[in-house]
């Protein structure tokens, strides 16, 4: 059988192929070699734009450099301790759903925060060395319902 095939194969015409047929496919190649994520591309990045968007409006997360866009506003928390070098202190509040925030020490009795926080009425209090103690320097408090009190934190909606 083989024999029989080779002997065919001999009296076949000789063709020479064209200047244009290798580069043809190879072009076919390379078409076929292509990712297919090319064509979901702009799908994916309008998806992904979109998540983007959505987080930003309807979370707290610091997304972007400077949310002032969406209406927030940089708040500046101090407090100075009456108690001599207290080891720790922390804010916590209904803008960070109660969970302290450790506070950064400046000097020695005095530690800042620095929040971004949408214009409202917030709740809030300090946790110095694990004691509940209210802001001392705010000018308006309401009592907590656990016998305790909570400052209160006006943040303005006015840009500055």
């Amino acid at each position: 059988m083989e024999e029989k095939l080779e002997q065919y194969l001999r009296h076949l015409p000789k063709v020479e192929p064209g200047r244009s047929l290798a580069p043809s496919v190879m072009a076919r190649i390379a078409e076929r070699a292509r990712p297919s994520y090319r064509r979901y591309k702009r799908w994916v990045v309008a998806l992904a734009a979109a998540a983007l968007f959505v987080l930003m409006l309807t979370t707290n997360l610091p997304l972007t450099p400077r949310l002032e866009l969406f209406g927030y506003r940089t708040v500046r928390l101090v407090f100075c301790s009456t108690v001599r070098n207290p080891k720790t202190v922390a804010v916590a509040g209904d803008f960070s759903d109660w969970e302290s925030i450790p506070m950064e020490r400046v000097d020695e009795n005095c530690f800042a925060l620095t929040l971004r926080l949408r214009p409202g009425k917030y709740e809030y209090g300090f946790l110095v060395d694990g004691k509940w103690v209210p802001d001392p320097l705010s000018l308006r408090a309401v009592a907590d319902g656990f016998g305790s009190v909570n400052s209160i934190l006006v943040v303005d909606g006015d840009t500055e």
